[in-house]
C-alpha cells in the first residue's frame, strides 16, 4: 500500500469517527432515506444538493457517487447517504481544509456540530436546503460571493452575456477557482460575536466593522499597505484583539532590520543615526536608558545586549500612532510618514506591519469604547503634540482578522478579483488536490 493509500484509509477512518454520532450501534444509518427502495423526499433533495455541490464551490465526488445514486443502486443507500450528508454539512460549515495546514494561525474555536441531530433532522426537514443554508457561513459577503460562483459559472459555459467588466477579466476558469478558494476561507471564520476590524491582504484594505453585520454602510474602510511578498518580510494571517494605542511611538527596529540594514549603515556613516534619529538602549520599555553610539557599543547591538529604536515624530517609520494587537509575529497596525506609497494600487512594501491611510479615522472608530472623549481634533492633537509614547487602553479589545482573499463580490453586483501575492491561493489549491477521501 503506498503512501496516498495509506492516507485515503486513515481519512476514512477518521470519517468514520466523524459520522459515528449519525450511525446505530450496528454501524448502519440511523435514519431512514430510502422506504421499500424508493427514496423519500427529503432523501431527493439532499441528493440533488449534494449533487450540485459546484454551487458551493465543493466537489460532489467528494460525498456520492451520484450516477449511482440517481440510478438508486448500492448495498446499503441509507448508509451512504448519511455518510455522504455527514461529509457535505462538515464542509459546507467548517471548510474542508484545516487553516492551519495552509499556514493561516486564526485561532478561532468553533463548537463541535451534533452530526446525529442533524442529519436526523434532514431527514425529515420540510425543506432541506434550509436546513443546510442555515450551517453556512452567516456572514453577506458569502452569499453574494456564492451567487458570483453561479453567474461566473454560467459565463464559462457559454449560457450567460458577459457585461463589459466581465468581458475585461481573466479566463473565467480561472475566476471560478478564486471565487472558489475565497468561499472555502469564509468558512473557516465563526460568526462576529462583537464588531471586528478585518484586513484583506491582497485587496490592501481594511474594514473596520460597526457592528456584527458585514453590510457596506455599517463598515469604514480605508486603504493599507503591507508585508512586501519575500517570504520573511510577508504579512502573515492571523487574528489578535486589539488592546491599546499609543501616540507618538517609538520605533523599536526589529532584530532582523538592525542587523541586515542598520548596522551596515551605523558602522560606515558616523552621523547616519543622528539623521534617522535612533537611539540605542538598554532593557525594556519606552524608559529604558540611552546609550552612545560607540564602536564597543554598536557590538554590543550587534550580539543583541542593546537595542535600537528611533525617537517619536513625523519622520518616525511607525508615524504619529500605533495600534497594538499583541501576537507572536510582532505584526501590528499603525501610520506612516510615506503616505505617498497609498497612491500605488499594488502595496506591498512593509517588513510585514500594516500603514493605515487614515489613521485619525481609525483611532476615532477604536477609541469610542475608551476613557475620555477622542474627537478627532483631540485624536490629531495627541498625534501632533509633545507628548511621547502615550497608551491609551481600550475598555474592551476589538478582535482584529488579518484575512487573505483573491475574490469580493460587492453589494452593486461587481466580483473584484486580486492578485495572489503570496501564493496562497496556490497552496490552498494544492492542499485541496490532496485532500484524500474514502
Amino acid at each position: 500500500m503506498n503512501c496516498r493509500q495509506w492516507q485515503a484509509r486513515l481519512a476514512g477512518l477518521a470519517w468514520g469517527l466523524l459520522a459515528l454520532s449519525a450511525f446505530g450501534a450496528d454501524g448502519t444509518s440511523a435514519v431512514v432515506w430510502f422506504r421499500d427502495g424508493a427514496p423519500t423526499p427529503q432523501a431527493v433533495e439532499l441528493i440533488r444538493l449534494i449533487c450540485s455541490a459546484d454551487s458551493y464551490g465543493l466537489r460532489s465526488a467528494d460525498y456520492l457517487d451520484c450516477p449511482r445514486f440517481e440510478q438508486q443502486s448500492g448495498a446499503d443507500p441509507d448508509t451512504d447517504l448519511t455518510l455522504a450528508a455527514t461529509r457535505f454539512v462538515k464542509d459546507a460549515h467548517f471548510g474542508r481544509i484545516d487553516p492551519r495546514k495552509a499556514g493561516f494561525d486564526l485561532q478561532l474555536p468553533r463548537p463541535a456540530l451534533r452530526y446525529d441531530q442533524i442529519v436526523a433532522e434532514l431527514s425529515t426537514a420540510p425543506d432541506v436546503s434550509s436546513v443546510i443554508a442555515s450551517l453556512e457561513p452567516p456572514f453577506e459577503h458569502y452569499k453574494l460571493l456564492k451567487n458570483a460562483l453561479a453567474r461566473y459559472r454560467l459565463l464559462a459555459a457559454g449560457k450567460a452575456a458577459p457585461t463589459r467588466a466581465e468581458l475585461l477579466t481573466a479566463p473565467y476558469d480561472q475566476r471560478i477557482r478564486q471565487i472558489e478558494l475565497t468561499l472555502e476561507r469564509w468558512r473557516w471564520l465563526p460568526a462576529f460575536n462583537t464588531p471586528p476590524i478585518i484586513v484583506n491582504i491582497p485587496q490592501f484594505r481594511l474594514f473596520a466593522f460597526q457592528s456584527q453585520r458585514d453590510l457596506k454602510a455599517e463598515i469604514l474602510q480605508m486603504d493599507v499597505i503591507v508585508g512586501r511578498t519575500f517570504p520573511k518580510l510577508r504579512t502573515p494571517v492571523f487574528t489578535a484583539d486589539l488592546k491599546y494605542v499609543v501616540f507618538r511611538p517609538y520605533w523599536d527596529v526589529p532584530y532582523s532590520i538592525t542587523q541586515k540594514e542598520m548596522l551596515p549603515e551605523l558602522r560606515s556613516k558616523p552621523d547616519f543615526w543622528k539623521k534617522q534619529r535612533l537611539e540605542l538602549v538598554s532593557g525594556q520599555g519606552d524608559s529604558a536608558p540611552v546609550a552612545p553610539f560607540t564602536p564597543h557599543n554598536l557590538d554590543e547591538l550587534a550580539a543583541g545586549r542593546l537595542r535600537l529604536r528611533q525617537q517619536p515624530g513625523p519622520d518616525n517609520a511607525l508615524g504619529l500612532i500605533k495600534f497594538m494587537l499583541p501576537n507572536s509575529f510582532n505584526v501590528y497596525l499603525h501610520s506612516t510618514p510615506a503616505s505617498r506609497l497609498f497612491s500605488r494600487p499594488r502595496r506591498a512594501f512593509s517588513h510585514g506591519c500594516i500603514r493605515v491611510s487614515d489613521p485619525v479615522a481609525l483611532a476615532s472608530h477604536v477609541l469610542r469604547n475608551a476613557a475620555g472623549s477622542w474627537t478627532p481634533e483631540v485624536i490629531e492633537a495627541a498625534m501632533n503634540g509633545t507628548d511621547n509614547a502615550v497608551r491609551v487602553n481600550l475598555k474592551t479589545p476589538i478582535r482584529v482578522l488579518i484575512l487573505y482573499g483573491t475574490a469580493l463580490a460587492t453589494e452593486d453586483g461587481a466580483v473584484l478579483f486580486f492578485d495572489d501575492i503570496y501564493g496562497h491561493d496556490r497552496k490552498l489549491e494544492q492542499l485541496l488536490s490532496r485532500n484524500p477521501r474514502m
